[in-house]
């Protein structure tokens, strides 16, 4: 038996037809989302404790003109959501910011604007190591935990390539959950400190295969973050490493 739908103005889908300033088509908040409570911490969705606390737009550091137009890149993106195309792929060396303007998205989007919409964030690594079960050398996936984020609107991967031991099962089990994400409509912002390009150093491809970065340029709009360490430059440079 179908369900029945309970909203006649979005279907349930907590979005309805709407239209721009400038006469173009556009989505706007349901009114029946207000009966929907959203998360009370971002704890609640994943994130670190640290970075629920910290992370915010106006906190931003930025050091250098592209980290200042990457910031408003994010910062539009979230302030314009849901009308918005695509998700976000934040490129940079580490300690350029890349996870503090993805926490400060959702932070703007469901604390902020108060938007509810279901969202995750995933550190990557770790989500690997969640969901895979190997019995019998047969790689089983936890499809309970593949589904509650496959349900989220907003899906934040943090640290994509990140960690070590990326063979041929890890990539495929990535591969699997990225197919998942992009099959179920889900914005994805991610981030990671791997190139995109060839260049002297490991790129995101050899991590993630060729396949994988197609899939992330499918679903993301790519924000480079090129820049220095802000932890080693700004906020302890005399430490020696």
């Amino acid at each position: 038996m179908p369900a029945v739908q309970t909203c006649p103005d979005c279907g349930d889908t907590g979005w309805k037809p709407s239209s721009r300033p400038d006469g173009l088509p556009a989505v706007a908040a349901c009114t029946c989302r207000d009966a929907a409570p959203g998360p009370v911490r971002l704890e609640d969705i994943g994130v670190p404790r640290k970075e629920a606390e910290q992370a915010r737009f106006d906190r931003f550091f930025s050091v250098s003109g592209p980290l200042e137009r990457a910031k408003g890149v994010v910062y539009k993106w979230a302030d314009s959501y849901p009308d918005v195309k695509g998700g976000l792929l934040l490129h940079g060396p580490a300690g350029v910011g890349k996870t503090h303007l993805a926490v400060a998205l959702l932070h703007h989007v469901l604390l902020e604007r108060g938007i509810s919409v279901k969202a995750r964030f995933e550190y990557v690594p770790r989500l690997l190591r969640e969901i895979q079960h190997e019995r019998n050398d047969l790689l089983l996936i936890d499809e309970r935990r593949l589904a509650e984020l496959a349900r989220a609107e907003i899906v934040v991967l943090d640290q994509i390539g990140a960690d070590t031991g990326w063979g041929q099962r890890v990539q495929e089990r990535f591969l699997y959950i990225l197919h998942r994400c992009v099959q179920g409509a889900s914005f994805l912002i991610c981030t990671t400190a791997f190139p995109l390009e060839a260049a002297q150093q490991a790129t995101l491809a050899e991590q993630i295969t060729v396949r994988g970065v197609s899939l992330l340029h499918e679903a993301c709009r790519v924000v480079p973050m090129p820049g220095e360490d802000y932890r080693i430059k700004i906020i302890n440079p005399g430490l020696n490493v």
